[in-house]
């Protein structure tokens, strides 16, 4: 029997925070000025988590290594990311000092939302600017009685502004050309995400690429300084911890999911990548 998945939600993420450190209404709305107060197990590495609704990060100090939706993001004091709601998160590695402010949102406007994960990393003006917003965003939400509709509206000018930079920013990509090498790795990545759980094998990928197994390889060690292989089974490896840690499903059930020729193929790869085998990682999660 599949559990009912756990999501970092807003009413979980609002209990973590407390009035201390964050605002949250009634799983409308949550906002955060600091996760580091979070403590250590909070997001840890390593773990992919899915994020409830949408969520606007502002990285505030530190470094960190971000997978979002497979996607590898280096995040430092200046970024922002936007990701809609559904996705997958990962942080691969973060320093201590390591601490961004966040924002929930749902139901916007379409021309203010973004379909996909995009970052931005702004300049210092852009930044200034989105820390009175983040600031006004705040006091809005703890003047009592707070309104709705006035931190949507806030929340909708925010986007619009994101909406304006990245606008901006396409108009000065749009001079150069997008590098072959690097298309290829975008179009690579989409169909690890899409078929990575029943396709294992390089020549599939280079098959929908109309390129060949060699070609394909050298471009993605290139762009991304790791394998086609690597690539498909970390996208594996998340699946398979995803499986473990919010369902009941039986080790055996979760290697035919995968596509693994049988459980004892799967539980040797799971803690070759790991470091653990499947029932470990997941009574471990469990405590």
């Amino acid at each position: 029997m599949i559990k009912e998945i756990k999501e970092i939600t807003l009413k979980s993420m609002g209990q973590m925070a407390g009035k201390e450190h964050g605002e949250y209404l009634d799983n409308q709305f949550l906002m955060v000025m600091s996760a580091i107060q979070f403590g250590k197990n909070f997001m840890r590495d390593g773990q992919p988590y899915r994020i409830e609704d949408g969520r606007v990060i502002r990285v505030i100090s530190g470094h960190a290594k971000i997978l979002i939706n497979m996607k590898p993001f280096h995040v430092s004091r200046g970024t922002m990311l936007v990701f809609p709601e559904d996705s997958i998160m990962e942080i691969e590695e973060k320093d201590k000092k390591f601490d961004f402010q966040i924002f929930s949102f749902r139901n916007l406007p379409d021309e203010v939302t973004f379909k996909e994960c995009t970052v931005f990393r702004l300049s210092d003006d852009d930044w200034s600017l989105m820390d009175e917003y983040y600031q006004l965003l705040r006091h809005t939400v703890k003047r009592l009685p707070f309104s709705m509709k006035s931190i949507r509206a806030l929340q909708t000018a925010l986007m619009g502004e994101l909406r304006s930079i990245l606008k901006r920013e396409e108009e000065e990509e749009s001079q150069l050309v997008l590098g072959r090498k690097e298309a290829i790795f975008r179009k690579f990545i989409t169909l690890v995400n899409q078929h990575a759980d029943k396709e294992h094998n390089i020549v599939f990928y280079a098959d929908q690429l109309c390129l060949t197994p060699n070609h394909l390889g050298a471009t993605i060690r290139e762009v991304s300084g790791m394998t086609v292989l690597d690539w498909i089974h970390r996208r594996i490896i998340q699946q398979a911890k995803l499986l473990l840690m919010y369902s009941d499903l039986p080790v055996g059930e979760i290697a035919e999911q995968l596509n693994f020729s049988s459980p004892s193929s799967f539980c040797k790869f799971f803690k070759q990548k790991s470091g653990m085998t499947p029932l470990k990682y997941r009574d471990e999660r469990e405590m």
